[in-house]
């Protein structure tokens, strides 16, 4: 909790020097009043901090969850908190003009946005050091049997996000529990049990554990926004069905094309500049159309710049009939890690997914979003098996869940997944988290291929 704190104070503080330093460094301002003259807003930080605690966005404490909210959500109040607390400088700067006529309000404002968007790096880089590290993660214990204890063992032991260490699995009806957490220290426990075996020990547990996290089915929800009712003490779920509300449609439709029109104009150099490339180390056309599966199945062709030789078709039954690893590699995920189709051009326009920056034609034509499931190929829809009809019911996206959580690198059965939970969560938020989560998956080249 700490950690997190100070990232949230070093990313704000960083942002409004850095914001100082740009409005100077292009001309602007008062050049007598360097970072040094804003550090009288040095209660802002704490303002922002203290925004942060009543948004419950730090956990493991006694006085706060043991586990965090989705990183969505997280993202969505850490955006909330920055501007609130900016707005708030700048509500503060008003009434108090004849002493602060100094202060920029266009730094504030700068300072702001950057800091709205950036929070969640600096806390993710916070995170990553500390499990790198091992250091400062909460302790918690698993209980229970089966293919979800299991799973949750397994993810925990890989997760950086929640900050869990595993101390220790119990069988789901081991009598020793709170004893043995007692003496390792464990204040929170992740029940993976049987309903009526939790019931039975739920007295047990609340005699010790601060915190109880009551995960009892290996079958994923899939429904993240689901919240808690009760009728006469009887406790439920509420979803929220967001296909079926027209008004969330539309403005899934208006932010797919206002982001496709600000990523158009940022990225029209490489309109110019990519096809004389593409010309200039291979033979072929500039661009090349794959058909591919839009909304409700209907056949759809996704623009690419071409980052294959002219013969790729024919290169491809070569590879599949003379090499079975590969041919079974082609099987399982549709694609070959090192595919020598591919000309030396393409494989940087594949690295840095620059050959799909094309596809915002198909995005202005509604053919696609900016973000939603990555469109398949017919021979992919048996792996989707039931959950075909979900994934189909949206438009497919340039990007998605599946390449800001690994892309290639991540296996079908957590593709589909992925697919499913973001038609059935869709939200402003989700895609702007998606959106930054792909440009950093993009420059760093993670899970490309």
């Amino acid at each position: 909790m700490v950690l997190l704190a100070l990232a949230d104070v070093v990313c704000m503080a960083s942002m409004l020097a850095f914001s100082v330093w740009a409005y100077r460094a292009v001309g602007l301002g008062h050049y007598k009043y360097g970072a040094g003259f804003y550090l009288g807003l040095w209660p802002s930080v704490v303002a922002f901090v203290l925004l942060n605690a009543m948004f419950r966005l730090y956990h493991g404490h006694i006085v706060y969850p043991a586990a965090p909210v989705s990183p969505i959500e997280e993202f969505r109040r850490l955006v909330g908190s920055a501007l609130l607390t900016h707005v708030g400088v700048i509500a503060y700067l008003a009434l108090a003009y004849q002493t602060t006529e100094h202060y920029s309000r266009a730094v504030i404002v700068i300072s702001g946005v950057l800091t709205a968007a950036m929070s969640q790096v600096f806390r993710d880089a916070v995170r990553r050091l500390v499990a790198k590290a091992r250091f400062a993660r909460i302790p918690v214990v698993l209980a229970g049997d089966g293919e979800a204890v299991r799973r949750i063992a397994d993810a925990l032991e890989h997760d950086e996000y929640t900050g869990f260490i595993v101390l220790r699995v119990f069988d789901g009806d081991d009598r020793e529990i709170v004893a043995e957490s007692r003496r390792l220290g464990a204040r929170t426990l992740v029940s993976c049990q049987d309903s009526r075996v939790f019931s039975l020990m739920l007295a047990d547990f609340s005699k010790w554990f601060t915190h109880i996290e009551f995960l009892p089915s290996a079958d994923a929800f899939p429904v993240y926004g689901a919240q808690t009712v009760a009728f006469d003490g009887i406790c439920g779920l509420e979803m929220v069905n967001q296909r079926r509300m027209g008004a969330v449609r539309i403005e899934k439709w208006i932010l797919d094309k206002a982001l496709a029109v600000v990523a158009f104009a940022l990225l029209l150099p490489f309109f110019v500049i990519v096809p004389v490339l593409v010309k200039l180390t291979s033979p072929g056309p500039v661009f090349y159309r794959q058909k591919r599966l839009g909304k409700n199945g209907r056949e759809i062709r996704v623009w690419k710049f071409r980052s294959m030789y002219v013969d790729a078709d024919e290169r491809l039954n070569r590879i599949l009939a003379e090499d079975p690893k590969r041919k079974a590699e082609w099987e399982a995920t549709f694609k070959l890690a090192d595919d020598p189709r591919v000309t030396p051009l393409g494989r940087f326009l594949r690295k840095t997914s620059i050959d799909e920056f094309p596809q915002l034609f198909n995005v202005f034509t509604g053919e696609m979003a900016l973000v939603g499931p990555r469109p398949i190929v017919e021979a992919e829809v048996p792996l989707y098996g039931r959950a075909y009809s979900t994934f189909s019911s949206v438009e497919p996206g340039i990007t998605g869940l599946w390449q800001s959580s690994g892309r290639s690198g991540t296996d079908y059965p957590r593709r589909v997944a992925l697919d499913v939970y973001y038609v059935l969560n869709w939200s402003p938020w989700l895609d702007l988290w998606i959106m930054k989560k792909t440009i950093g998956a993009v420059l760093f080249m993670r899970g490309a291929c």
